[in-house]
């Protein structure tokens, strides 16, 4: 039984379709990576599935239960279950670490603070930053700011956990350390959906790479396959561009 199932998904930006009648299905455990040309919907399909932007048509199922984009209520008890970490670290300036990482489990899901504490300087720890925890973000390198970031959403206890580009942002020095982080969760079974310009990383942490183009998933397998032997010819072309050095 599928984790997350999306269903003939289809999403617009005015008269720009973006999505155009995507299938996915994600299992529990599984870490599937979707990757394609720029504005080929990968970030929009993460979005649409967090609830940050409506679909026109489809449906995305979360453990079974459909999830009604048009209710609030459904909307918030998806999210529950599903954290997001954007390229972008958005983490609160005037907050410590550990305040950052605390805050949400606390003011909204109302966990006792102590123990919310706990697991956050666990969470720390495990992503190498536990020494930082009473810094502020602006003393923090790209890369350690967005394992801040990543910390923050676990701490949410999420089923699925989906990455948009993270470590885009970064300079390439920096890249390493939170792809290592990915790694880690991706061996512990952390359940992810990832988009990633890191084609060697894709490869290498990925069950299943779903290749993207024009608001579809025109070609999905395993990733010896989508790299090695693409069966689409805009796959294929799409891999003879990108660089592997």
């Amino acid at each position: 039984m599928a984790h997350l199932q999306v269903n003939n998904l289809s999403c617009s930006y005015g008269p720009l379709k973006v999505l155009d009648g995507v299938n996915l299905s994600l299992e529990k455990g599984q870490v599937v990576s979707l990757i394609g040309g720029s504005g080929s919907g990968k970030s929009t399909l993460l979005r649409v599935i967090m609830g940050l932007t409506k679909p026109d048509q489809g449906s995305i199922d979360l453990e079974s239960q459909p999830i009604d984009y048009h209710s609030p209520g459904s909307v918030r008890s998806a999210r529950e279950k599903i954290a997001i970490v954007f390229q972008q670290y958005n983490l609160f300036h005037n907050m410590s670490v550990l305040q950052n990482v605390m805050v949400t489990p606390v003011k909204v899901q109302k966990r006792p603070a102590a123990k919310v504490r706990e697991e956050a300087l666990a969470l720390l720890a495990k992503v190498g930053l536990q020494s930082k925890s009473e810094v502020y973000p602006a003393q923090l390198s790209g890369g350690q700011q967005q394992r801040v970031a990543i910390s923050r959403a676990l701490a949410l206890h999420p089923h699925i956990l989906l990455l948009d580009e993270v470590t885009s942002a970064l300079d390439p020095e920096l890249v390493g350390e939170v792809l290592d982080t990915v790694r880690t969760l991706a061996n512990e079974g952390m359940t992810m959906l990832i988009v990633s310009h890191e084609m060697r990383f894709v490869r290498e942490v990925s069950d299943q790479v779903a290749m993207m183009d024009k608001g579809r998933i025109i070609e999905m397998g395993p990733p010896e396959q989508v790299f090695d032997a693409p069966q689409n010819p805009r796959t294929q072309a799409f891999m003879k561009k990108i660089a592997w050095h």
